[in-house]
C-alpha cells in the first residue's frame, strides 16, 4: 500500500472509531473489568437494556479490531443485538445494530458487506428521529466510496447527506469532520477554490465545538497555509516548466513544419510536371486505342457479314447442284449440308446485327433456326414444336456447336420420328439454373430408336457429328428412347472451355 493510501485508510478508521454508537459522544469506553462484569450479568438482562449492553460490549471489542478474536467477539455481540432488536420489531435499535456491524466490516476490509449493512441501517433509521446515527450510516457509505476510489460524485453525495443531518442536530464536531472530508475530495481533484472554502468551514465549526479542547485537527490553519504555499509553488513550477517546454516544442515543430512544407512544395511541383506529361501521353494512347477499337469492331462486324453472305452463297450453290442430282441419297446429303451451313450462317447474321460481337441471344437464335427447319421440310402444319428456352446469352465458342447439334437432332426427328408426318410433337428445352450449367433437351413422341441401335457405335454422320461437337465443348451427350427419342446435352461455361 502506498503511504498516502495507508494514511487515508487509517484516517477513515479513526474518523469512524472516534464516534461511538447512538449516544457514543456521551459514553466512554468500558474498562476491562467492567466489560467482564457486564458479560457475566448479560443473561439477566432483556429487552432494550440487553440490546444496549450488547452494543456497548461490541463497541468495546471493536477498539481491539487488530486482534482477530476480539473483532469476532464484536461481531457476535452486534449480531445478537440485531436478532433481539428484530424480535422486538424496533427500527431504531435494528438500525443501530446494522450501523455497528457495518463499522466492523469496515475494520475487516469487507467493503461489500459494509455498504450492504450501512444501507440497511439507513432504511431503518430514516423511519426514526435518530438523525445522528442516520448521519453516521451515510458516513459509512462515504467510507466505502473513498476506500474503493469511486467517482467524485459518488464520494460527495453520502458525505453531503451526512453533513446535512449533522447540521440539523447541531453536532458541530461531526460537521467539522464532514467539511474536512469534503475539502480533501475537492483537493484530490485539484478543485482548490472549493477545497479551501470547505476547509475554512471545517476550521470554523472545529473552533466552535472545541474552544477549550484539542482533538483531531488542532493545526488546521497551519495545514491550510502549508497546502496553499505548496500548491502555489507547484503551480508556479509547473507553469514555468510548461511554458519553457511549450516554447521549445513550438519552435521545433515550426522548423519541422516549414521544412516539410518546403520539401512538399518542391516534390509536388516536380510530381505535377511528371503527371502532366504522363496524362498527355495516356490521353494520346487512349484516343489511339479508342480509334483502333472502333475500327476493329467495324472490321469484325464486316467479317461476320461477309461470312454470312459467303455461307448463303454456299447454300445457294448446293441448292443449284441438287437440281442436277438424280440420286435421292445425294440430294438428302446436300439438303443436310444446307441446313448445317444455315445454322452457322444464322449465328454470323445475329452477331453483326447485335451490339455485342461475341455473344448470341439463345432464345431468338433457337426460335429462328426452328422456323427455318419448319420451312425447309415444309412440315409447318404436320409437326408441332414446343419451345421452353431460358433467356440468356452464350459465347461464340458454344453457340455454333449448340446450333449444329440442335440442327442435327431436330432434322433427325423430322425425318425419322414421324413416318406419316402426322400428330408429331417435338419438345425443345434449353435451361440454366445459375448461368454456368446448361441442359439442352430435344424430345419427340415419334416411333423411337430401333432395338439394335447403339448410340456409341452408329454409322450415322449426324450422330457422330453430335458426339464430336459435344466433346468440343466438354459436354455430356446422351440419346435414349423414352416414348420417342430423347437427346440430352449437359454442358457448362467456364474459363477452361471457352476456347
Amino acid at each position: 500500500m502506498k503511504p498516502s493510501a495507508f494514511i487515508k485508510s487509517t484516517f477513515i478508521i479513526l474518523l469512524i472509531l472516534g464516534n461511538s454508537f447512538g449516544t457514543n459522544a456521551q459514553i466512554s469506553l468500558y474498562k476491562h473489568l467492567e466489560v467482564k462484569k457486564t458479560e457475566r450479568y448479560l443473561s439477566e438482562l432483556d429487552g432494550v437494556e440487553k440490546i444496549e449492553a450488547l452494543l456497548k460490549l461490541s463497541d468495546w471489542y471493536e477498539t481491539y479490531y487488530y486482534k482477530p478474536k476480539e473483532l469476532q467477539k464484536a461481531f457476535d455481540f452486534a449480531n445478537e443485538a440485531l436478532i433481539l432488536s428484530q424480535s422486538l420489531q424496533s427500527d431504531i435499535y435494528a438500525g443501530k445494530c446494522y450501523l455497528q456491524i457495518s463499522m466492523l466490516y469496515q475494520l475487516s476490509n469487507n467493503y461489500l458487506m459494509l455498504e450492504n449493512c450501512a444501507r440497511k441501517a439507513i432504511t431503518l433509521l430514516v423511519k426514526t428521529d435518530d438523525r445522528d446515527d442516520l448521519a453516521e450510516a451515510w458516513v459509512m457509505i462515504w467510507s466505502v466510496k473513498m476506500l474503493t476510489n469511486r467517482s467524485k460524485k459518488e464520494k460527495m453525495d453520502p458525505i453531503c447527506n451526512a453533513l446535512a443531518l449533522f447540521k440539523s442536530t447541531g453536532n458541530n464536531e461531526r460537521i467539522s469532520d464532514c467539511y474536512k472530508e469534503i475539502s480533501d475530495i475537492h483537493l484530490s481533484y485539484k478543485d482548490f477554490a472549493n477545497g479551501r472554502i470547505a476547509l475554512e468551514k471545517s476550521m470554523f465549526y472545529y473552533k466552535k465545538s472545541n474552544q477549550n479542547q484539542k482533538r483531531y485537527y488542532p493545526v488546521y490553519e497551519d495545514i491550510l497555509n502549508l497546502k496553499n504555499k505548496t500548491l502555489l509553488q507547484q503551480n508556479e513550477l509547473k507553469s514555468a516548466t510548461f511554458v519553457r517546454n511549450s516554447m521549445i516544442i513550438f519552435l521545433v515543430l515550426l522548423l519541422i513544419i516549414l521544412g516539410l512544407l518546403y520539401k512538399s512544395f518542391k516534390f509536388k511541383k516536380k510530381t505535377n510536371r511528371v503527371l502532366e506529361l504522363q496524362q498527355n501521353l495516356i490521353t494520346q494512347k487512349n484516343t489511339t486505342l479508342e480509334n483502333l477499337l472502333i475500327e476493329k469492331e467495324w472490321l469484325l462486324r464486316e467479317i461476320h457479314h461477309r461470312v454470312k453472305n459467303n455461307l448463303h452463297m454456299v447454300v445457294g450453290l448446293l441448292a443449284s447442284q441438287a437440281e442436277f442430282l438424280k440420286n435421292e441419297e445425294a440430294v438428302q446429303a446436300i439438303n443436310s449440308s444446307q441446313n448445317r451451313i444455315h445454322a452457322m450462317s444464322l449465328i454470323h447474321q445475329k452477331l453483326y446485327q447485335s451490339e455485342n460481337l461475341s455473344i448470341i441471344d439463345m432464345p431468338s437464335y433457337i426460335f429462328e433456326l426452328t422456323e427455318y427447319l419448319k420451312d425447309s421440310f415444309e412440315i409447318r402444319k404436320q409437326i408441332r414444336f414446343v419451345l421452353d428456352i431460358d433467356s440468356f446469352n452464350l459465347p461464340l465458342s458454344h453457340s455454333i456447336p449448340i446450333g449444329l447439334i440442335f440442327n442435327e437432332a431436330v432434322t433427325n426427328a423430322i425425318k425419322y420420328a414421324f413416318p406419316n408426318h402426322k400428330n408429331g410433337v417435338i419438345h425443345i428445352s434449353l435451361k440454366t439454373n445459375d448461368n454456368k450449367n446448361y441442359v439442352l433437351i430435344i424430345q419427340d413422341n415419334g416411333i423411337g430408336l430401333p432395338d439394335d441401335f447403339d448410340p456409341y457405335d452408329s454409322p450415322s454422320l449426324g450422330i457422330k457429328l453430335m458426339h464430336g461437337l459435344s466433346d468440343d465443348i466438354k459436354g455430356k451427350f446422351q440419346i435414349s428412347s423414352e416414348n420417342g427419342t430423347k437427346i440430352t446435352l449437359e454442358f457448362n461455361i467456364s474459363e477452361s472451355n471457352l476456347h
